[in-house]
């Protein structure tokens, strides 16, 4: 299974594949970034995209679940 630190060690296009592997659970955007989460086995990963350059610009690996937190704040109940 992959951990959190073996994941940080890969390069991009590992952890491309990687992440598209997971769960897509949300996402968001934020000034003129997109950002989507996805769940791994044992973390979490946010890929910051980059829609005007069409490009991924940053992977953030986490299991800090309070990191969810502008994901939730989204969240709507109707």
């Amino acid at each position: 299974m992959l951990t959190l630190d073996d994941f940080n060690t890969l390069t991009d296009y590992e952890k491309a594949e990687a992440v598209w592997s997971g769960s897509f659970l949300a996402d968001r955007e934020e000034d003129d970034l997109r950002a989507q989460l996805y769940s791994l086995p044992v973390f979490y990963v946010e890929v910051v995209y980059d829609a005007i350059g069409n490009e991924i610009v940053a992977f953030r690996a986490f299991t800090n679940k309070q990191l969810l937190a502008p994901y939730l704040a989204q969240i709507k109940i109707v």
